[in-house]
């Protein structure tokens, strides 16, 4: 089971069917810098190698470059999860609040993977999922020649859904160009978060529609699958444990959700354990992968 943290509940796109539970939290809940440190020190003397930041978009926290150092001073390969904006330039977060532009070369340097999103070929197609207000197609190719200037590792993540179906040749096609990218993801859309589940008639897909999504992708990849990584939601069913913004270590699976009015809420049972208390560390790594040195 690999390991997720949410480090920050901002994020730069709104996502019509966004799969995040950070959105359901208090607003402006968030672990120090300190607690995820100690847990992590714990979790790799465990065994456990890898971990995902995500969120929320990581780069909207304040203190990101000092958290990925001490993340990868323990020894952890790093993945995280983000829009990417800050990559290029600074960004106004909820009309008052400035998140400057991030040192890309820094972060290329720590993190191992970067992962971007990028859902359509075109702006429309690309905005059906992810709500906002600039090219965003040419924002995050933007983003990823910058990253690329620095030698970073980049994963594009794609949510195949209802949506964007009818683009896979297109999508395919421009995500060929990119031939420097490490490796491209191809997600089954799944109704998690409220969103997620809110929205689900609007994005979900059957297992023959991701199946038909992979094919006209495998076409104009000449069936040269080295870089391509397909992952149906059956694949992905107990596969990751999150540990909120609250410090909350849980398994997500739709099958334990539901919608409540206008709140999103989960079965309490789901939960293993707060990293914030010592005493639920050991049970919160019995569940994760391991690989020792």
């Amino acid at each position: 089971m690999h390991l997720n943290i949410f480090v920050s509940q901002r994020c730069f796109v709104h996502c019509k069917g966004c799969y995040s539970f950070s959105r359901e939290e208090e607003r402006g809940k968030s672990t120090s810098t300190d607690k995820i440190i100690n847990f992590l020190r714990f979790v790799y003397s465990t065994g456990c190698r890898k971990v995902t930041l995500c969120g929320g978009d990581p780069l909207s926290r304040n203190d990101i470059i000092d958290l990925l150092d001490k993340i990868k001073e323990i020894g952890f390969n790093i993945s995280l999860d983000t829009v990417g904006t800050p990559i290029i330039k600074d960004v106004v977060y909820d009309k008052d609040t400035m998140i400057k532009k991030v040192n890309t070369k820094r972060i290329a340097e720590l993190v191992d993977v970067i992962g971007i999103p990028i859902d359509g070929s075109t702006n429309e197609v690309f905005k059906r999922f992810r709500q906002t207000k600039v090219d965003i197609v040419g924002q995050q190719l933007d983003i990823c020649e910058e990253l690329h200037k620095f030698g970073a590792h980049i994963c594009i993540n794609t949510v195949a859904h209802k949506g964007n179906l009818e683009d896979a040749h297109q999508l395919a096609k421009l995500i060929k160009k990119l031939d420097y990218i490490s490796k491209w993801q191809i997600f089954q859309y799944e109704p998690l978060g409220k969103f997620g589940l809110k929205n689900r008639e609007f994005f979900e897909i059957t297992d023959k529609q991701f199946a038909d999504f992979q094919a006209k992708i495998l076409e104009i990849f000449d069936n040269d699958i080295s870089r391509l990584q397909f992952k149906a939601s059956h694949n992905r069913k107990n596969a990751y444990m999150l540990i909120d913004n609250s410090g909350n270590a849980w398994i997500p699976a739709y099958e334990n959700m539901s919608l409540s009015e206008f709140s999103y809420v989960f079965n309490e049972n789901v939960i293993i354990g707060n990293i914030a208390n010592l005493q639920d560390w050991n049970k919160i790594c019995s569940y994760l992968d391991r690989k020792f040195d």
